[in-house]
């Protein structure tokens, strides 16, 4: 969704307009919710926090400007401070939550395979190396994005994705795991 559509669809769902906020959750949802898995490793937290971040935004729209953040940017940082809050209450999710997953082909394989292999570099990488990794690759939020969530210049968010990506690729070659 581009920037303009964004802008005008959060003015209509300021002024209650549900449609335009069904059509945000739609646009943003997917991308939010597998973010949201790949921290987690579990869905039932993950659908809980999904929810609990998009109660949070509704009930803070009429406070949300868009000259500060896109808006998926500012679910992103909600949806953060949630796991944090998560955390900071109860142990951090451990590998034995992870649903095992349901092999019907061989391209499920492959992929299965692929999602063990990288969830496996990106376990190894320091914790601020995986959220950059995580929000560029798995959310799929802009440089800029990544830049106004984190409170770092756009530059900086740059350069740290790029380190992060080499220090996980590195890693693979290490570990002869996967070539990236």
């Amino acid at each position: 969704m581009d920037k303009k559509t964004e802008i005008l669809l959060i003015k209509q769902a300021q002024k209650g307009n549900k449609d335009a906020l069904g059509r945000l959750w739609q646009e943003i949802t997917p991308k939010l919710y597998g973010y949201l898995l790949n921290v987690l490793k579990n869905k039932p937290l993950a659908d809980d926090i999904l929810s609990e971040t998009w109660l949070k935004a509704i009930n803070a729209l009429d406070r949300y400007k868009p000259s500060q953040a896109r808006f998926s940017a500012w679910l992103f940082a909600i949806a953060r401070n949630q796991c944090r809050q998560y955390w900071r209450v109860n142990q951090p999710v451990g590998l034995e939550n992870i649903e095992p997953a349901k092999l019907s082909d061989s391209s499920q394989l492959e992929k299965t395979t692929v999602k063990i292999i990288a969830d496996n570099i990106i376990e190894r990488l320091d914790k601020k190396d995986r959220e950059l990794l995580r929000l560029k690759y798995i959310a799929q939020l802009s440089h800029r994005e990544i830049a106004a969530l984190l409170e770092i210049s756009i530059i900086s968010a740059r350069v740290y994705v790029h380190r992060a990506l080499k220090r996980a690729k590195n890693l693979a070659n290490q570990l002869n795991l996967y070539e990236i």
